[in-house]
């Protein structure tokens, strides 16, 4: 069948496309300036790209036109709030065209890719699971977008307009990660000896085959209006810095700063970015999303049903310097 996908140049929407094209999909890519990571397949005529954004309804309707699925991936990441409103009008106002654009065209389902940072992570000590409430208005910026695009998924599907289903991922990391995403930016730092100190912490981290697969397998599988967590397991910043050593012999930190020193040299940080014109090292958001990253998010219910196959961090981490060294893209 045909699948089209917003955010395919991406790092989880480029192993999707891949994914695609193994299982004998036609695809079609919603892409903008950057697609080195989809070079090959178009290449090899086993993509179609279509030039546009999620603010353009035309590109849109291109995108959904003579399409049976659309895999939603595009979204603007922030850890530094929402200066210029585009993460409210990317994350919220694009998903609301973008599930317009889906109604208008016939596609037969929608597989929305939100994120853990959706739902509330508090409190810590109990079992995280699909049902934890949304995020609301006075969260970061980009966990109340993510929460919100959700809202207009949903009511899109209680309005019985088009079956839609929602996957929610974690930390995503391992190979084909072109742009680069800030994690791979931390790993490449690491075994190059960049980092001093670590941040107190940790998260919950997920390989990005794995979860490409469950998308796919949600196409047929992803029940309508239901969410689904694709998330791996959770390790503090230490363990990841330790893991990286193991897997490449370098040295790393192993002193990780409390949270109360991070916030006191907070402005620090800000200032020294200003004055390089460089985003932060890390922000108020950020030292959170470290302080309070869910020990025990419960992601039965996507090996259940969407079949998800998680690695160890390991594995992970060694396949991405493995594909970075083999390809020098970053």
């Amino acid at each position: 069948m045909t699948v089209a996908i917003t955010g395919g140049s991406g790092h989880l929407g480029n192993v999707v496309c891949r994914q695609l094209v193994e299982g004998g999909h036609h695809v079609k890519a919603l892409a903008r300036l950057d697609t080195l990571a989809l070079l090959d397949l178009e290449l090899d005529g086993h993509i179609e790209l279509v030039e546009g954004d999620l603010l353009s309804p035309s590109s849109l309707d291109e995108l959904c036109k003579e399409t049976d699925i659309l895999i939603h991936c595009a979204a603007k990441i922030s850890i530094d709030g929402d200066p210029d409103g585009s993460v409210h009008r990317i994350n919220v106002d694009g998903v609301r065209n973008v599930m317009k654009a889906a109604r208008k065209a016939g596609v037969k389902k929608v597989i929305h890719v939100s994120s853990t940072h959706a739902v509330q992570e508090l409190p810590r000590n109990e079992p995280m699971t699909e049902d934890r409430p949304r995020k609301v208005k006075g969260a970061p910026a980009y966990d109340f977008s993510k929460a919100s695009g959700e809202l207009v998924v949903l009511e899109e599907v209680s309005n019985g307009s088009i079956e839609a289903c929602i996957v929610r991922p974690s930390s995503i990391v391992g190979p084909f990660d072109f742009k680069p995403s800030k994690l791979a930016t931390a790993l490449l730092d690491f075994r190059n000896r960049k980092v001093p100190m670590l941040p107190a912490g940790g998260y919950n981290f997920v390989d990005v085959r794995g979860v490409a697969q469950a998308v796919v397998t949600a196409i047929e599988k992803g029940e309508s209006g239901e969410v689904y967590f694709l998330t791996g397991t959770y390790h503090t910043i230490r363990e990841v810095a330790q893991t990286v050593s193991k897997v490449t012999g370098v040295k790393t930190p192993s002193t990780a700063l409390p949270y109360w020193f991070l916030m006191t040299v907070l402005p620090f940080v800000r200032l020294y970015a200003k004055i390089r014109k460089a985003a932060p090292v890390f922000t108020k958001e950020s030292i959170k999303t470290l302080k309070t990253g869910h020990p025990n998010i419960d992601n039965s219910k996507a090996k259940q049903i969407l079949h998800l196959k998680t690695r160890p961090l390991e594995v992970s981490i060694k396949d991405f310097y493995t594909w970075y060294d083999e390809h020098g893209t970053v």
